[in-house]
């Protein structure tokens, strides 16, 4: 549990034996914005730890954002709605596979939405991994929190999403293309560590790489 960025925190949702697996807490001036749920029944005391650290609680939540409907992203989110009563958005593709495996009712947004929060969040819908899969762009800290849209390797170099996780692993190395259309300094995502210097060259290079497929 870490401010990575000045109103952005990174929250290591991992237990012990676990691949890693990460969320964020936006602190905005409009409100807490939390992205992604996490698997375990604990990721919920780590992000009400988070909250309270920064002086927040549960009513503070605003909105919750999720980028896919796999289940290490979603598994809590019912119970997080419960807590926050804070509406909940996704790819417009996603929400219904979400409310399915959920119960909870979703916004279903459009690639290229802005969302209000801390300068503005943008929908960037990088399909592949799962139908309605999305990252989420922070213009005013020039950051990508790119949840499954890329992995990374043993020794921390990215690479696209395992093909077992995917939905269609061709359309998934070709789509982290749609990334380099934002000027990003800094890419956060769920499975390995967080790019903090020249984020979008390192996505540029994976997907010169991709294409020589």
């Amino acid at each position: 549990m870490v401010e990575v960025l000045e109103g952005l925190h990174s929250i290591d949702l991992s237990e012990k034996g676990d691949h890693s697996l990460e969320s964020w807490v936006l602190n905005c001036p409009e409100g807490v914005v939390i992205i992604d749920t996490g698997m375990n029944p604990s990721a919920l005391d780590k992000i009400y730890s988070e909250l309270k650290s920064i002086g927040k609680d549960w009513s503070d939540v605003k909105l919750i954002l999720i980028t896919h409907k796999h289940r290490d992203h979603i598994a809590n989110l019912a119970k997080l709605k419960e807590l926050t009563d804070a509406p909940v958005k996704s790819h417009r593709l996603e929400a219904p596979l979400i409310e399915k495996a959920t119960d909870v009712k979703v916004e279903g947004l459009e690639d290229g939405t802005l969302l209000g929060f801390c300068g503005g969040i943008r929908v960037v819908h990088v399909p592949g991994h799962s139908e309605g899969n999305s990252c989420y762009y922070l213009s005013r800290l020039k950051a990508m929190i790119a949840g499954d849209t890329v992995f990374s390797d043993d020794e921390g170099n990215l690479i696209p999403p395992p093909e077992k996780y995917c939905l269609d692993v061709k359309m998934a190395m070709e789509e982290i293309k749609r990334l380099l259309d934002y000027d990003f300094k800094f890419l956060l995502y769920t499975h390995g560590k967080d790019v903090m210097e020249g984020a979008r060259e390192k996505v540029k290079e994976l997907v010169e790489k991709t294409r020589l497929r």
